[in-house]
């Protein structure tokens, strides 16, 4: 069976992880996989074939390609392009989506689209019922959100790391994605770790702000803020602490990756990061929006290996609570 695999998402979230391991899964089960984004949304290096398209191209331009390669089966990730180019080629196709997933720009006929979906696949992130309003009449299977597991030991470093220990933080340059307070923890723990590095991976209207700080503070040797583009996961594996200042995030998708990274982390307490983490056993929360408490719950990090170890030993674990095979089933046996 020749599988085309849609990817997109919104300005807030990319479905390529999931998109592109998906493909490489169903691979190996021994189906033929291709990938296909809208252009420069997808890097090279994945493995599959990967068909780029204009952002601007319509269903049957899409539809055209799909038969053009003799497509059997479309499988979208949070793009509804895939879903219409699928329906005017005469295809069956799934959809999947974050629980919740809005695009950036609402269509009126999503609805109307997914209930010709053999299976519309909502990937769980809260522990709460699915709004009946917004999946009514839709063919809805509930799935786990997946874990994607990646090896932490990595020695070819990303530039951006200048020192010999790392610490990243991933997340929207917003008021709400707490860096303004990271940064403030930051001024007062760089001075006395010369050897370690701060890498803050995202876009957003805060980023001017965040850097007039840091060179006010002269922290541009220890510190530096690089695009949301950046292959966070190459990050992750190189990294040594992962810090997640969010103060009241909707999801933590990114934390569970750095988890299952074998990364310790400090995060701000919230529903999503208590769902994940237990307080001193694979990782370290802390009141929200507080300075003081995350600046010793990352200085206790940065000075004790053997408490960093046992934390990341326990936190990688969580890929057996979010087994990323139960989510390639879940699609797979829709194609036999």
């Amino acid at each position: 069976m020749n599988i085309f695999i849609f990817i997109g998402g919104n300005k807030n979230f990319t479905a390529t992880r999931l998109g592109v391991k998906l493909g490489e899964e169903l691979q190996q089960k021994g189906f033929k996989v291709s990938l296909a984004c809208v252009k420069g949304k997808l890097k090279a290096g994945t493995g599959l074939p990967v068909y780029e398209y204009a952002a601007s191209a319509k269903p049957k331009t899409l539809a055209g390609m799909l038969k053009k390669e003799h497509a059997d089966f479309v499988i979208s990730f949070m793009n509804l392009s895939g879903c219409a180019a699928a329906q005017e080629a005469g295809l069956p196709f799934v959809y999947a989506e974050n629980e919740g997933f809005k695009e950036d720009k609402p269509s009126k006929d999503k609805k109307s689209l997914l209930k010709k979906a053999k299976q519309v696949f909502v990937i769980k992130t809260s522990d709460k019922p699915l709004n009946k309003k917004t999946y009514s009449g839709l063919k809805v299977c509930e799935v786990t959100n997946p874990a994607v597991w990646v090896e932490h030991y990595n020695y070819n470093k990303p530039a951006c790391f200048k020192k010999e220990n790392n610490i990243v933080a991933v997340g929207k340059l917003v008021k709400e994605s707490g860096f303004d307070n990271l940064l403030k923890t930051w001024a007062r723990l760089a001075p006395a770790h010369t050897t370690w590095h701060l890498t803050i991976v995202g876009d957003g209207t805060g980023k001017t702000a965040l850097q007039k700080f840091i060179t006010k503070n002269h922290l541009q040797a220890s510190t530096e803020i690089v695009p949301a583009q950046t292959d966070v996961y190459s990050l992750l594996r190189n990294a040594d602490i992962f810090a997640y200042p969010a103060l009241n995030p909707a999801e933590a998708d990114i934390l569970l990756d750095a988890m299952a990274s074998k990364l310790p982390c400090v995060a701000c307490e919230s529903a999503p990061v208590t769902a994940l983490v237990s307080n001193g056993i694979n990782g370290l929360i802390v009141n929200a929006g507080e300075e003081e408490p995350f600046t010793i719950a990352l200085d206790e990090l940065m000075v004790n290996w053997g408490k960093r170890v046992g934390l990341a030993v326990e936190a990688s674990k969580l890929k057996d609570k979010y087994p990323f095979e139960d989510f390639v089933c879940a699609f797979a046996q829709l194609l036999d």
